[in-house]
């Protein structure tokens, strides 16, 4: 019978010496034993505990509770028993077992394949690189199989060797890794190039081959902890690139990569990757330049023949992203620290902008798409003193004089720092922020906003989303048109009740992608007779292209000042699209109406007294059943009409899901929309179209761009909508009734007090009884306008409606002041304009 107890009992007693002959790579923190994998690569990963024996591998998922399961995971496939008798043998606690010496169990001498060695199986990794001497035959491999669900990435070395394990010998290939120093990743790139990419990766380095041909771009094996197990002999004379990954581990290797090589290279440099998300690679690079991006942010010479060897080299800004000397923290000098802090962000190239009165940076999150695809949603976060204290800190070291040890020491940034450059409001240098967005869009002069970042042309942030693959196609007319029937046929099954409505849901889908170049946009309105005709579902169609999901609505609120508190919070957060849903009434207000045509909004936010300005660069759109566009907005607002002819629409069975569709390939509608206003604007065609005040550069590119293509004019909706205004409709009727009784042209002025009496004279019949009112329709549109709850005019409203409208032209008629009577009060008349 096996002793299972006392073996563990035994191993635990020298567990800290056993561990350390095992897995020789790791090293002791505490009472625990931490390692990179059971295959005794350097890391943190596997952790033992040598007080009680535990262990797990928080990468790969193998774990145990005892040295036995330890020992069986290292030395006997998981076999327990025999692990035991084999540790028992070792430990002399099997009985009669003698003491053995303690030698390696395994015995692990890696080689080269030889000539005609047999390939290794790579069945079960979904990649697998070769890694090659200098004349491109392969000597051994990195295998790597994705992340699922249910288990992490796992990246393992594959080697040709001699095992000797357990007294059997195999030879052949085996996942362990090669002697060092280790030969580069693509070796066989170097011999002719001049100028070497150092990568982190073997993903990284194939990316970056494909971006820069001209380059040769390799990368070393396992990760930022095996730099100095590399063979970096071989750049010897070269200049050298050092393209790290946005994190601390990268930056950190780039520093040390940079080191080793400034005794061999001719010149070496480091990317400066600030302006990349973190954890982002050259893999997730996506511009349209790729060269010239590079070439803007290669660094300064690190090290080579233009500066000093090795020790000597400049170190490379790690943590501290500024790359600055570190700030004194001095009593009496707040407003000198502050500058330099603020100073310190800039040079650290940190999300910090301007937004109206305050500092504000980009912000994302990823979000539920459709068919549970995950996309990432963008707006504008405030900055305050914790978060500032925080980018200070990661922006530069901070130091403060220390009497006991007459000495510098560092410190965090103290707080009053951040409340100092918060105040400075109005005089900041940082750059100012209009939006953020997540698809790229057009900038004013046509170009394509590309690249992820912040774009000094446009002011907005570029959030690159990973799921987009785009590819624009060459902007001539044919690509438009067919652009055009892809997103019409997203539009087929859409029951609009003419071509124009149509029109006015493209306008919106295209406004929603090329935002970007215009400095205001119109607003789009979706009504319809009848729940379920699809009015959301269309603004998700523009949103789904734009944003990579839904548009989350916000109700339009019970009455103007509630909608307008809600689309200040709108406004301020930067969101590039945002619905008004179910406005069942009127929609209008003077907010709405700035927010639509100015570029440039005042707001008060709420819960504060002060006011701030921002540049609004939002597409906004609205929707509801009966929908009314009153006052100002008409000629703010394409309104598209749906009408389903059912009761039930809601009933309706498709034929497809565009929204599905779009989630599909996405990328193809995205570039549909950059290439339909591309190809207008390279066409130098001409299209003669009445002008639109106010939306001018939304009316020569995207109302045109339709034109050009054949579709009706957007526009032709307003015509539709200021008919249907109910301002307009109410102006109307009070010219058309108080002409009738009180007579057209000045000549029949009467003041406000006089229109009250006249409204409320009587007919009588023949016997001289009164039959009722003369003028009931007049009387009843007063009442309307100006009324009391008891039924009676409140002059001073009606005076103020009549000063509202003087001079607005109704089918040739307009509201005239015409004089004053005795004491100074208006008179009024309706006269032919």
């Amino acid at each position: 019978m096996i002793p299972f107890e006392r073996i563990n009992d035994a191993a635990l007693a020298c567990l800290p010496e056993l561990v350390a002959r095992w897995l020789p790579a790791g090293r002791r923190r505490g009472d625990e034993w931490v390692v990179g994998s059971l295959a005794n690569d350097p890391g943190r990963s596997l952790s033992i505990n040598l007080r009680t024996g535990r262990w797990a591998d928080f990468a790969d998922g193998p774990r145990g509770g005892d040295p036995i399961s330890l020992y069986a995971a290292l030395h006997t496939n998981h076999d327990r028993v025999q692990a035991a008798r084999d540790l028992g043998a070792h430990l002399a606690v099997m009985p009669g077992a003698p003491a053995v010496e303690a030698t390696p169990v395994v015995e692990w001498m890696p080689g080269e394949p030889p000539e005609g060695a047999p390939a290794p199986d790579l069945s079960g990794w979904d990649h697998a690189y070769a890694y090659r001497d200098a004349a491109g035959r392969v000597l051994r491999y990195v295998v790597r199989r994705d992340a699922t669900a249910e288990a992490r990435k796992r990246i393992m070395p594959l080697t040709w060797g001699r095992l000797l394990e357990r007294g059997v010998e195999r030879v052949g290939w085996h996942m362990r890794h090669a002697d060092a120093p280790r030969s580069l990743y693509g070796l066989e790139r170097v011999a002719g190039a001049r100028t070497v990419l150092v990568c982190e990766g073997e993903k990284a380095a194939d990316a970056a081959q494909r971006l820069y041909p001209r380059l040769a771009c390799v990368t070393w094996t396992a990760g930022t902890g095996n730099v100095g197990r590399t063979d970096w002999t071989v750049l010897a004379g070269r200049h050298v690139i050092v393209w790290p990954d946005h994190d601390g581990p990268g930056e950190k290797a780039a520093a040390e990569i940079a080191a080793l090589l400034a005794a061999v290279a001719e010149t070496v440099r480091v990317v400066d990757v600030r302006d990349m998300e973190p954890g982002e690679d050259v893999a997730d690079l996506r511009v349209d330049d790729p060269g010239a991006w590079l070439r803007a942010r290669v660094g300064p010479v690190l090290c080579g023949v233009t500066v000093k060897r090795a020790a000597a080299c400049a170190p490379v800004a790690a943590r501290r992203a500024a790359g600055l000397e570190p700030i004194a923290v001095r009593g009496g000098e707040i407003d000198l620290v502050a500058t330099q802090g603020e100073r310190a962000l800039m040079a650290a190239n940190a999300p910090v902008y301007q937004r109206g009165t305050i500092l504000a940076r980009p912000g994302r999150r990823e979000v539920a798409a459709a068919d549970g695809r995950m996309t990432h949603a963008a707006c504008l976060v405030e900055i305050g003193v914790p978060a500032l204290t925080d980018l200070l800190c990661q922006a530069v070291e901070w130091r403060k004089f220390d009497r006991r040890s007459q000495a510098w020491k560092p410190v965090d940034p103290p707080p009053a720092v951040a409340q100092v450059i918060l105040s400075r409001a109005g005089a900041w240098s940082f750059p100012a922020i209009a939006g953020v967005i997540t698809t790229p869009t057009l900038r004013p002069d046509g170009s394509v906003l590309m690249a992820p970042g912040y774009d000094a042309a446009t002011r907005l942030y570029h959030i690159d989303d990973p799921l987009l693959d785009l590819h624009l196609p060459e902007p001539t007319r044919a690509a438009a048109e067919r652009a055009l029937a892809g997103l019409r046929g997203l539009l087929a099954e859409f029951p609009f009740a003419a071509e124009t409505d149509r029109s006015v849901a493209l306008a919106g889908i295209l406004t929603a992608v090329v935002r970007g170049m215009m400095p205001v946009s119109p607003l789009f309105a979706f009504r319809a007779n009848t729940p379920g005709s699809g009015k959301s579902f269309l603004v998700d169609v523009a949103s789904v292209i734009a944003t990579g999901r839904v548009c989350p609505v916000t109700s339009a609120g019970e009455d103007t000042a509630e909608m307008e508190k809600r689309l200040t919070g709108l406004l301020l957060a930067g969101y590039p699209i945002m619905s008004l849903d179910n406005v069942n009434e009127e929609l209008g207000g003077d907010l709405l109406c700035q927010a639509t045509e100015r570029p440039i909004v005042r707001l008060r936010a709420l819960g504060r007294s002060e006011s701030t300005e921002i540049e609004n660069r939002a597409v906004i759109f609205a929707t509801g059943n009966a929908l009314r566009v009153r006052g100002d907005m008409t000629r703010r607002t394409l309104v598209a009409t749906l009408d389903a002819g059912m009761e039930q629409p809601e009933l309706r069975v498709f034929a497809r899901n565009p929204v599905e569709d779009i989630m599909a390939d996405r990328g193809a509608h995205v570039a549909a929309c950059l290439t339909i206003v591309r190809a207008w604007l390279a066409s130098g065609a001409k299209v003669h179209l009445p002008p639109l005040a106010s939306f001018e550069v939304w009316s020569r590119t995207v109302r045109s761009a339709l034109v050009w293509l054949g579709q009706a004019d957007p526009c032709r909706s307003m015509q539709a909508a200021r008919e249907d205004d109910p301002e307009r409709s109410e102006l109307r009727e009070i010219l058309g009734l108080l002409a009738e009784a009180a007579g057209m042209g000045r000549p029949c002025g009467r003041t406000v007090r006089e229109i009250d009496e006249l409204s409320l004279l009587e007919t009588q019949d023949s016997a001289g009884y009164r039959t009722g009112l003369r003028f009931p329709e007049l009387r009843d549109a007063l009442v309307r306008i100006a009324g009391t709850p008891a039924g009676k005019i409140n002059s001073k409203r009606l005076g103020r409606w009549f000063l509202a409208r003087r001079g607005r032209v109704i089918d040739g008629r307009r509201i005239a002041e015409c004089g004053v009577a005795h004491g100074g009060v208006k008179k009024w008349a309706v006269e032919v304009a």
